[in-house]
């Protein structure tokens, strides 16, 4: 028989093991930052391989233009530009993308403080308490997702301190002040997916927390593991809104942040 599962599996206690584990450094920024810039340099290496693909075959298909104009085969040569400028359409997208994964990759940890703050609606100097509260023997531990479905959605654990609740989402970071939260909202997430010669739709489900000033942070988690995050959630700050617990449509979540 399938064991009944209680809220201590999802929210537990902070600890020194996982403390030295997942922020050794005593700080969730530094670890953040340093997270940021491995996956950047796992980044660099695929977009830089698209992106040598790209004008590998823009060179090509500049020779080859070139080579069809001396010949004079018109038509021939108009295929080539077409070729040509998707191979730059390529070239272009995949040196964008690279460019972004490095401007992140050199944040500093300041500057990583400063846009999660933003994004948050909370200051550089509350960004810093969280810091310093998070690895506290009072902070709790949020595991959303079992240990095997976090680690292939790329997902940490988030936390929830006195004050403050951080949540990741396949790997980035955000961070916002409880007592400002509004509503806390399980929603159901659809995508498209080709099966076969069809399209068809799968889902899954996140929890997504927003603030009176439209501020949101969201995460994957399974519906208890997410039920259970709410009620903690209430007992702190009980007009925080839930829907009963009801599972939402995205367009209805979508709607509350504008």
């Amino acid at each position: 028989m399938r064991r009944q599962k209680k809220m201590e599996d999802y929210i537990k206690r902070m600890n020194e093991e996982y403390i030295k584990k997942n922020y050794p450094e005593r700080s969730v920024f530094k670890a953040y930052k340093k997270s940021m810039g491995s996956r950047g340099r796992t980044g660099c290496i695929i977009m830089g391989l698209f992106m040598a693909g790209g004008l590998a075959g823009l060179i090509w298909s500049v020779r080859k233009t070139l080579e069809f104009m001396q010949s004079g085969d018109d038509e021939t040569m108009k295929v080539g530009i077409v070729i040509g400028i998707f191979f730059l359409i390529v070239t272009l997208f995949f040196g964008g993308i690279l460019f972004l994964v490095t401007k992140d990759m050199r944040r500093s940890m300041e500057e990583w403080i400063s846009r999660i703050a933003a994004a948050g609606g909370c200051s550089e100097g509350e960004m810093r308490e969280f810091d310093n509260q998070a690895v506290e023997p009072d902070s709790l531990i949020v595991n959303l997702l079992g240990k095997i479905k976090a680690v292939t959605a790329g997902q940490k654990s988030g936390i929830l301190t006195r004050d403050y609740i951080a949540l990741y989402n396949s790997g980035s970071l955000g961070v916002l002040k409880v007592s400002r939260i509004t509503g806390a909202y399980l929603t159901d997430n659809v995508y498209n997916v080709k099966v076969g010669n069809s399209i068809k739709q799968a889902h899954y489900l996140t929890i997504n927390l927003i603030t009176a000033d439209k501020k949101n942070i969201w995460a994957e988690t399974s519906k208890e593991a997410g039920r259970a995050l709410q009620a903690i959630l209430m007992e702190r700050c009980p007009e925080i809104d839930t829907a009963g617990g009801a599972v939402l449509p995205e367009s209805e979540i979508a709607m509350m942040k504008r």
